[in-house]
């Protein structure tokens, strides 16, 4: 995966929309629930845990996505020097991915992140990060209208209509006609929560474009072997008994939803 950083990124103070060199994305819409295409990505895993989360290590939420699945979607949904926003920041990834790859991020917090302290000359001259509720997002986004070629989200769980609703009607101001958002989740016993992601997304006003099956998995003279989850889940881990994740024998699976503008 290239890094394409240029000095030629404006500041981030400059949010005017960036040119588009060429539409990616040519799907149809089918009305109702659409069918479309499924990729599959070979990815790390989720890493962490959440509090926010009712399963702390088992949602795929904005405190656990790993940097190197944030850079994944950055480069195949957006150009060098675009606009990425990020509703929630979470652990940081949401900010590193994207500027790592030479974009410029607009993102928000609920929480400080550790992670965040890793790059912070580089994050700080091309990501502007505000600390906001999601509730206070649609407000943000009146002056943001269109300026994103991306928006990256990944809810907590569980998130009711009333929770999401804020979030996705900025996600809709936000980015800009053609744009991409791809919306990190995972599926959940007695729930069929990228259906239920779909709709709201839907409902909303974007469509359905694409379903990428990450899978936590490194590919092994044709096999698929299982990654296991290394990193320390820190002293903020909400995790009940033993902090560290045990090692896995199967091979799991996070969902990416894609949707446009």
């Amino acid at each position: 995966m290239n890094d394409h950083r240029t000095s030629e990124i404006p500041a981030p103070d400059d949010l005017s929309a960036v040119p588009r060199g060429r539409h990616r994305r040519s799907t149809t819409h089918l009305d109702g629930l659409p069918s479309v295409p499924l990729s599959v990505w070979l990815t790390e895993p989720l890493t962490g845990c959440c509090p926010l989360c009712a399963g702390p290590v088992v949602t795929a939420c904005a405190r656990r996505l790993p940097v190197a699945l944030v850079r994944q979607i950055t480069e195949t949904y957006s150009e060098s020097g675009d606009v990425v926003w990020v509703p929630d920041a979470g652990n940081g990834s949401l900010l590193i991915g994207p500027v790592t790859c030479g974009r410029r991020v607009i993102g928000y917090a609920r929480t400080a992140s550790a992670l965040l302290k890793e790059q912070p000359t580089e994050i700080a001259s091309r990501a502007v990060l505000r600390h906001v509720p999601p509730t206070g997002l649609p407000g943000q986004s009146e002056r943001l209208a269109s300026r994103a070629a991306l928006a990256i989200l990944a809810p907590h769980h569980p998130a009711t209509a009333s929770e999401l609703a804020p979030v996705l009607d900025a996600t809709v101001r936000v980015v800009s006609p053609g744009g991409g958002v791809v919306v990190v989740t995972r599926q959940q016993p007695g729930q069929d929560r990228p259906g239920l992601l779909t709709a709201f997304a839907q409902a909303a006003g974007l469509t359905y474009l694409q379903h990428v099956a990450a899978v936590e998995a490194s590919a092994t003279g044709g096999k698929l072997r299982p990654r296991t989850e290394t990193a320390s889940h820190g002293p903020d881990c909400a995790c009940p008994g033993a902090s560290a994740r045990a090692g896995r024998h199967q091979v799991a699976h996070h969902d990416l939803l894609v949707f446009t503008k």
